[in-house]
């Protein structure tokens, strides 16, 4: 694979509603992280195959498992490398590793310039904030909510890629202020 790559490659794991995307947001906006995400490329994917197809957790989750089973597990993951090697940016954010060999494809490539950050809140907390997102894709219910996060849960094996995290932040009631403060000291590695 030729020599190791120095740019900047931070991933984010968590179940739905964790808040990946708000610790990328304050990656992006506060300390010029480019974000890229496989779940925007999933989607992205779907849109191009059928414009009329209503996008719903299950249906992304379904898409996925196809382009997994068609092209491999690092499918997904060779499609964000690719965009990360196109944006010629030294500072990436990643949300939504899900599988542990996600964390292992970037380590692989961004050997000591890559770090995971699995992110967890409670079960209360997530549910609340994929309610507030009013999207297609979210549970119309807290039961429904449940047997989604189990289904996640073993599909993923989360657990796994959270014991191969580097770090973990609880995010249950965080302010922007007090992630900066988290962010920063697992920012101070690339320094």
């Amino acid at each position: 694979m030729g020599g190791r790559d120095k740019t900047v490659v931070i991933g984010l794991s968590s179940l739905p509603g964790g808040g990946k995307d708000y610790v990328a947001d304050i990656l992006v906006e506060d300390y010029g992280f480019y974000k890229i995400s496989p779940g925007d490329i999933t989607r992205e994917l779907l849109k191009q195959a059928s414009k009329s197809v209503t996008m719903t957790r299950e249906i992304q989750e379904q898409l996925t498992k196809d382009l997994i089973k068609k092209y491999g597990q690092n499918y997904l993951m060779e499609l964000c490398y690719k965009k990360i090697r196109k944006s010629k940016k030294g500072r990436i954010v990643i949300p939504g590793l899900r599988y542990a060999s996600d964390v292992d494809f970037y380590r692989e490539r961004f050997d000591g310039s890559f770090t995971n950050i699995f992110i967890y809140a409670s079960k209360k907390t997530r549910y609340s904030r994929l309610v507030s997102r009013n999207r297609g894709d979210m549970p119309s219910s807290y039961a429904e909510f449940n047997k989604q996060d189990e289904a996640q849960e073993k599909r993923y094996r989360l657990q796994k890629t959270k014991d191969i995290s580097d770090y973990k932040m609880y995010n249950d009631h965080k302010n922007k202020r007090q992630i900066r403060s988290e962010l920063e000291k697992i920012l101070e590695k690339f320094s």
